[in-house]
């Protein structure tokens, strides 16, 4: 075997090992998950009410992400569910690992007030396939994050997250919750190893 044809091999074992750590980076799912366009563009927010919003403020961030907003969950109305949602498209999710993470810090939570957040995998058409299972209830006194993982099954083709202030049904119950730097991912498509090492070898025949 020539050194020139030894270099080239070498060289192209480099080059492929790093396609392979490129295209095996994780995507963040969600629109505007950091809230950083000043508005709740993407999102959806159900139970809005007199004594129910979701304000996005500024200045105030959650630690894992540079930036100056947060939406503010603001529940001060009894026996009610606040949620703030967010579903990705259909298509940009398949079964396997999903990945999430997402800033908190707590305001009040009084007399019955919780806070909870679900992750869903659905499938197009026929609705919820899979899911992180509830997650909290959550009361962080200072910026906190949290995350974690769990396995989207088979006909996976969408995820959802959602985030509930929930209160109860005495008089003066509260929960207000600041969320910030939501991310939901997946594993991009990894090139196959077997393939890549495959034309490597045949360099050196």
């Amino acid at each position: 075997m020539s050194m020139r044809k030894l270099l080239t091999g070498i060289a192209c074992v480099g080059l492929m090992l790093s396609l392979t750590a490129t295209a095996g980076m994780a995507t963040n799912l969600l629109v505007n998950p950091d809230f950083e366009s000043g508005d709740l563009t993407g999102w959806q927010v159900f139970g809005l009410g007199v004594n129910s919003s979701v304000p996005v403020q500024s200045p105030d961030n959650g630690p894992s992400a540079p930036g100056t907003y947060n939406a503010f969950m603001d529940n001060h109305a009894e026996a009610l569910g606040l949620t703030l949602k967010q579903s990705t498209l259909p298509g940009t999710a398949a079964p396997g690992l999903v990945s999430w993470s997402f800033d908190l810090k707590l305001g009040e939570a009084a007399l019955g007030g919780v806070f909870f957040v679900q992750i869903f995998a659905e499938k197009t058409g026929a609705g919820i396939v899979g899911s992180s299972g509830l997650l909290g209830n959550y009361a962080p006194a200072g910026w906190t994050t949290f995350s974690g993982s769990f396995m989207a099954p088979l006909g996976t083709d969408f995820l959802t997250i959602q985030f509930m202030a929930n209160t109860g049904a005495n008089v003066g119950s509260v929960s207000t919750m600041h969320v910030d730097n939501v991310v939901v991912e997946q594993q991009d498509i990894v090139a196959d190893e077997t393939t890549s090492f495959g034309a490597v070898k045949s360099l050196f025949r």
